[in-house]
């Protein structure tokens, strides 16, 4: 009986320890550098990060439910099944060719990004998990982004590149 409570923790405590994956400063920085040389290209300032917003998202992924927290106080990306965090804000970006400044504001194929550049946006929190080999990503930002009509001042074209060709 008591080898079978033993089998019983360690199996618990070793699913514990796969759903709730301490984000590394190793992926703080990296995070933090892929935004901002992002959030560069388009004028908006450096994130800086929070750890109560950290915390929140941790706390979010941790639940293995690839939806939206429905927070009001964070704006938030999610994604699934990347290999780096890298990636993850690679892929947000990247829908920088769908955004149309001519005529700036939300759009479900655009929010992403919108969100990663947002001029507003000051303070950055992530949190992943890994649920059943399925690796579920949050960042939180504070300020949140994606303002109905805050968009054509929060969300800049990208600046010329200075440098010249050879």
């Amino acid at each position: 009986m008591m080898n079978r409570l033993l089998l019983v923790a360690v199996v618990v405590m070793a699913l514990l320890a796969q759903l709730s994956v301490a984000i590394s400063q190793k992926n703080i920085n990296a995070i933090l550098k892929k935004h901002n040389q992002y959030r560069a290209k388009h004028g908006a300032p450096a994130l800086k990060w929070d750890k109560t917003v950290a915390q929140y998202a941790q706390k979010w992924t941790n639940r293995c439910v690839f939806q939206h927290s429905g927070s009001s106080s964070y704006g938030e990306n999610l994604a699934m099944g990347y290999g780096s965090w890298n990636q993850v804000v690679a892929g947000w970006y990247g829908e920088v060719k769908d955004y149309d400044y001519s005529n700036p504001g939300f759009s479900g194929s655009t929010g992403h990004f919108t969100q990663v550049v947002w001029k507003g946006t000051t303070k950055i929190g992530c949190g992943f998990s890994n649920c059943g080999g399925k690796k579920i990503y949050s960042c939180n930002y504070k300020k949140p982004g994606n303002y109905l009509g805050e968009f054509p001042k929060n969300v800049l074209p990208p600046k010329k590149s200075s440098k010249k060709s050879s």
